[in-house]
């Protein structure tokens, strides 16, 4: 008897999440199956009935259902509810035009006042407290989410080829991310990982018990190092070059199982993030120029210095995130 053909639904999950490793965290795992279940509707009245004929050019007309759809998503949503779908069917997000997630649509960690007007006052307070300076000193150094600061342990600080490096073992979709650490950071790290047992919490419950704006750090720690490589880019020959090679091959060991599943995919997602590390400026467009003028903020950055910090501090691997959300203010 032939064998019973796989569901469209089945398949895209089940490729999803064995392209991802995303099933060791909840959280996606529900969204990932919620954005699938939705698309898979849209699918079926198209005509779609398996997983290969969900092609760029299908993704491309779900995208333009979601952006005319009467509950007027918003560009953060579309964007989640893509990304199950591409990582599924191997098609890079850069390939599907989208709006894009601009910062002028992010209120998170913007109000800085210490007013009756500011969203987290008591938060700014907290972030002086000396009871609280171990993970503050921390997060300036490093910055990471605060579910990644409860879950670090001793046994989380790395050290090779003369680079320090803190190991999130569980990050966003459930996968492990090395930050780096700048050399002038490396001292603070060390100092808060001194005398830990290797399966010790790095900071306690108490530590993290308040309303501290680690997102806002993480992205004061973001523009520090985007300046750190700016600098060292300019100043030194050969140091662009050596930053495009240890970013290339840190995109090689994430890909590898896009390599062995689907190698021209791969192929298409490598030559992309090669032309991102390219000369050209990063300009601003749309809502993040609008801010950024508003502001008196720079309007161009340097892409390999954005692509450092995105890969290397952050964990992403676009540019657009890592602007929208870290660097324009």
């Amino acid at each position: 008897m032939p064998r019973k053909r796989e569901s469209l639904k089945y398949a895209l999950n089940k490729r999803a999440f064995h392209n991802t490793k995303n099933s060791k965290n909840n959280n996606t795992e529900t969204t990932y199956k919620r954005s699938i279940n939705q698309f898979v509707e849209w699918a079926k009245k198209r005509g779609c009935k398996t997983a290969d004929e969900v092609t760029k050019e299908i993704i491309q007309e779900y995208e333009e259902f979601l952006e005319g759809h009467p509950k007027s998503y918003q560009p953060s949503t579309i964007h989640t509810f893509l990304t199950p779908i591409c990582v599924a069917t191997g098609v890079s997000m850069d390939e599907i035009r989208k709006p894009k997630r601009t910062a002028g649509k992010i209120v998170r960690s913007r109000n800085k006042g210490i007013d009756e007007k500011c969203k987290n006052s008591q938060g700014l307070k907290e972030e002086c407290n000396p009871k609280y300076e171990r993970v503050v000193s921390f997060q300036r150094a490093v910055g990471i989410r605060r579910a990644e600061l409860a879950r670090l342990l001793g046994v989380d600080l790395s050290h090779r080829n003369d680079e320090w490096y803190v190991i999130v073992q569980r990050g966003k979709g459930g996968k492990q991310q090395r930050q780096y650490i700048l050399p002038e950071n490396v001292d603070t790290v060390r100092e808060i990982f001194r005398n830990l047992e290797p399966m010790e919490n790095v900071f306690s419950k108490e530590e993290l018990n308040n309303k501290i704006d680690f997102h806002g750090l993480r992205a004061e720690n973001a523009r520090r190092c985007y300046a750190y490589y700016v600098k060292k880019i300019e100043a030194e020959p050969g140091f662009a070059q050596e930053m495009r090679c240890k970013l290339m091959n840190r995109w090689l060991e994430e890909h590898e199982r896009l390599r062995k599943t689907n190698y021209d995919s791969w192929l298409r997602q490598k030559r992309l993030f090669d032309r991102e590390m390219d000369d050209r400026p990063y300009r601003l467009r749309g809502d993040n120029l609008t801010k950024a003028l508003a502001s008196g903020s720079p309007t161009e950055y340097n892409r390999l210095a954005l692509m450092c910090v995105s890969v290397m501090h952050l964990a992403h691997w676009r540019l657009d995130v890592t602007v929208t959300n870290y660097i324009v203010r």
